[in-house]
Formats: structure tokens, sequence, C-alpha cells
């Protein structure tokens, strides 16, 4: 099929009927293909409008070609706005794009008192396809500034995901407030790109991350599968630039640079169970000085080890035969000891550069539900450090120090008022209507000074029974089983917003996410208790803004 239409507005509206069989429509003026959509295109009434920005070909023909029906076309609209599609639901406190499909994070960049968040983005639909890097920014954690996307597919492939480096030794000749943007161009995931196979590009912005430009040249030629995700940073004590890309399967390639164009293979490394989206930082631990560098994997598995610019010496497990893999997350696993991918989960997280000391990291969180014009959102943003635990050295992950702006008014409650320990304990803290919380709670196990006898807390949340029992030292929520360590005093922090559960346990040494089975922020917080010492606090929190 092939129709024409004038761009007598700025935006193309794009009829979208989410679960109708796919069709690929391309897109031209003046016989030059400028963009491949693989969009579900129904013959009735759309769901929602998804936009194209054509105000580059204002007053152009544009040639409209695919395997789309005549009705769909003629729901097509050219105005000069966007189109609205509000949704029935939005999180309060979570990041969601405004309409389409979001996963990984990249690219992030502290930049000018700004925080850069770009991440993989289909603006087509709410589903996987037509990889683009949609930009948001913020101060603050609190209000957001949404722009229009930033990297688009082309004939070479979708822009998969990739990382932000700032430019400081001037090695692009654009100025030293430069920032170079380094991603995967995804040739063969697309109709447009079936002659191209995977390499490495470089896009950059000197407008502080607003607006990036293509350079045309690879990097890094296309190696073996689907080799992709780079992630480049300046190694000071080296004078170099790194690079770790993952290959495949299990196996990464480091590679260093002086001019962050000419990429030399230093190093193969090889570790089951870990696999894409790679994040590799040095980490210290406060408590000693102790100094590590971590290479982080898409499911929240880390080894520890050293580096010095050229080779990474991670370090072994007990027995010494293998790299000792260590994971901050607690998920869910399926029948062979996989991650069970039905569940919601974290995936893919990465660090800011450009924050100092201070480690900020956000994942994708893998939430799909049905009635939404999204599907996906980022992470709270999190700050890691590395603890001296008992086992050993391991990261940990608390919420980041914003976040504490966001709460509106807070309610208390001392647990063990009874004189009585052992009788449980009923009390209602919170009712209350669209509003996202925090929890905090610290508890301890009575029995140790009084006596024999039961010594649990059942949390309900929203209708979400968060179970915790100090004898078998577990927290039950949803399918999750999160294990205690054995402490006098254990603590626990909740996020609860509309699509999702953040928990943040042991002192940040275990992070989980589960959805919130209401699907709602109206309503109570219970809480039923014995053999327990302790508080509990709430926070009412505001909801984060988003503005373009």
């Amino acid at each position: 099929m092939e129709n024409t239409i004038r761009m007598t507005g700025k935006y193309l509206w794009i009829p979208i009927t989410p679960g109708v069989e796919d069709s690929i429509v391309s897109f031209y003026t003046n016989g030059v293909k400028i963009q491949e959509m693989c969009i579900e295109t129904g013959e009735d009434k759309p769901h929602f409008y998804a936009w194209f920005d054509a105000s580059a070909y204002l007053g152009a023909i544009m040639t409209i070609q695919g395997n789309y029906k005549e009705k769909w076309f003629e729901n097509i609209l050219v105005r000069d706005e966007k189109p609205v599609n509000p949704g029935p639901k939005r999180p309060l406190i979570h990041y969601a794009p405004e309409f389409g499909w979001l996963n990984d994070p990249n690219g992030l960049i502290y930049d000018n008192g700004v925080f850069h968040i770009y991440h993989q983005h289909n603006p087509y639909g709410v589903r996987w396809e037509n990889m683009h890097w949609a930009h948001t920014s913020t101060g603050d954690f609190l209000s957001y500034t949404q722009t229009e996307d930033v990297l688009y597919p082309d004939e070479e492939g979708p822009a998969f995901s990739g990382t932000a480096i700032l430019d400081q030794n001037n090695c692009l000749g654009l100025g030293a407030d430069a920032i170079a943007y380094y991603y995967t161009s995804a040739g063969g995931r697309s109709h447009w790109s079936k002659e191209h196979r995977f390499t490495q590009k470089v896009a950059v912005s000197t407008d502080h991350g607003k607006t990036l430009k293509k350079l045309e040249e690879s990097v890094v030629p296309h190696i073996n599968e689907e080799n992709r995700d780079p992630k480049v940073f300046y190694h000071e004590e080296s004078g170099s630039y790194i690079m770790v890309l993952y290959i495949s399967d299990d196996t990464f390639y480091f590679f260093r640079s002086k001019d962050l164009i000419h990429w030399e293979k230093m190093q193969e490394i090889i570790i089951p169970g870990m696999w894409e989206c790679p994040d590799f930082f040095s980490i210290t631990c406060e408590e000693d000085g102790v100094k590590k560098w971590a290479l982080w994997s898409a499911d929240g598995y880390y080894c520890l080890g050293d580096f010095d610019g050229k080779y990474f010496q991670a370090e072994k497990n007990k027995e010494g035969d293998a790299i000792a893999r260590y994971q901050l997350y607690n998920i869910i696993t399926d029948g062979e000891n996989k991650v069970d991918r039905n569940f919601v989960r974290p995936y893919a997280a990465q660090i800011f550069k450009g924050t100092g000391e201070r480690i900020l990291q956000l994942s994708w969180i893998t939430s799909v539900k049905k009635d939404r014009n999204y599907a996906g959102i980022l992470s709270l943003p999190g700050e890691l450090e590395l603890s001296k635990t008992t086992e050993g050295y391991r990261i940990c992950i608390n919420p980041a120090k914003e976040l504490a702006n966001l709460r509106s008014e807070s309610f208390s409650e001392v647990l063990d008022k009874k004189e009585e320990a052992f009788a449980p304990c009923f009390a209602r803290l919170y009712s209350g209507e669209g509003q996202a919380l925090e929890i905090e709670l610290t508890f301890s196990d009575a029995r140790q000074i009084k006596g024999k006898g039961e010594s649990y807390i059942k949390l309900t949340v929203f209708e979400t029974l968060f179970s915790i029992d100090l004898f078998s030292r577990e927290i039950k929520v949803g399918p999750h089983r999160i294990p205690l360590k054995e402490e006098k005093e254990h603590h626990l922090r909740i996020y609860a917003d509309l699509d999702v559960f953040e928990l943040f346990a042991c002192k940040g040494l275990t992070y989980a996410v589960t959805d919130n089975e209401s699907d709602s922020v109206s309503g109570s917080v219970e809480i039923e208790y014995s053999g327990i010492m302790g508080n509990i606090k709430i926070h009412a929190l505001r909801g984060i803004r988003i503005s373009e």
C-alpha cells in the first residue's frame, strides 16, 4: 500500500491499535527514506496516537508505504501539536515516558548542574520495537523535563544501549564541554537495516546533552553476533579511555583508547551468569578506605577486583577455581535457576557520570500493565556504597538523599506497646487516597529479652502483604523470599507506588521490586505483630512533576 500526505503541521499523528498484526511502514520525502516503523496498524478507531516530529519537512509531500490497510491510513492526522494520551493511570514517584515503551537507561550523566537521563524508547507503541534514545533531565529527581527523542533508528540499525562521557580532553575537537555518546547501531534488527550488522558508533552534543548528532563512522566494527552496550569512561591513573563491551553469552571485551575514536582490545573476560548492559566503576569502602573495581551486568550480578588501566583482575571464589559473582537483587528464578522473566524486576542498571564521589544508579523496572499507555518505568535513584561484611566486601544500595524531599507528612508508631510482648498487636497506621508512600521499619526480636514465643510482623500496604518472620529470618512478599541477616536490629524501607513496590533491606545489601497487587495507592496500611520491638514511620509523598 502507498499513499501520500502533505505536511501542513509539525506532527504526524500515527494511529496505534495494540494487539493487532504488525506492519512495516516506511516514510519518504523527495524519494528519500526518512523513517521506518514496525507498528500495530488496526482498521478500527485507534486506541491512541503516537507521533512523529516532521517539522523538518513542513510543506513537503510525504509518501507512506507499507503492508497496512486503507482504513488505517485514513486515521492518520497532521497537526501542529502533539496528541494527548493521558491514560487512566500513571506512577506518582517513578518516571515513565509520556507515551510508549521504556527499557534500558542509557548515557546517564551529570553535566552543568543537571542529571541527564536517556533511555531506550519505542515512541510508536507499548512493546519492544523501534529503539530510539529518549531524553529527560532533572536537577533534583523531583521535577523532570522531557524532550523529543534524540537518537533515531536509521538504515544502519535501531539505536541500542550505550553510555555518555564528557570529552574533557577535547579529543573530538568540539570543545572540552562536548559530550560523546557511544551506542550500538543494531544492524539487522529492522527491515531497513537488514544488510547491516551490529557496530559501535558515536553521537555528540555541544549543547549540554539537549540534542545529539551522529558521527558517520563506526568506532568499533562488528565482532560477533550482537556485540553491544558499550560502557566508556576515562581512567585517570593510566590516562586512557576504557570501553567495556558485551560480546555474546557470558563474554565481555575491554578496549583502550587515547582519542575516543581508535580502540585497541586489551582483555576478554568470561563470567558465567553475567550478560549484556555492562557497567564498570570504582567504589571505595568508607569504613577502611579499600578501593575495588566492580563489573556489573544486566540482572544485577557483579564481581569485584582490581583494574590497572589494561586488565581487570576479578576476585576468585572461596575455592579459588572461578570468578566470585555476587547478586544485589532479590530476583525470582525458574526451575533451571535462571531469571524468571514473568515477574517484574530491576534490570540494566547504570550509574551517572560526573557525580564526583557519589555513585548514583538507575535501572529499568520491567513493569507492564495492560491498561497503561506506557510500558516500563525507571527505578528510584539509588546510591551505591561498598560495605565490609563478615563475608567480604559487598555493594549495597540505598535511596538517594534527594527522595526525602518528596515527603509531605509523616506518621509514626512504636511497636511493642503492650506489657505482654507476645500477645498479637493490631493497628491501622494510615488511610489515604492517591498518594505514594515511603515506609521505614526498624525492628528486633523481643524474644531475646522476654523469652519464648512467636516473633513476626504482617504489614499490609494497599492490600499487598509483607510477612516478616524472625524465627526463619525471612521476608515474604508476592513471589519473593528475602533472607534477613542475623542482626540485633533489622531495617526495611519500602516505597509504594501505583505500579510497583521497591524494597531496600539488610542495610541496602538486598534490593527487590515487586508488583503492587492492588494497582492502587488508595486505602490503608495495617500491621499485626508479635514478639517485636521497634518502630515504623510512614511518609506520604508528593508526586514528581514532569513537563516539556
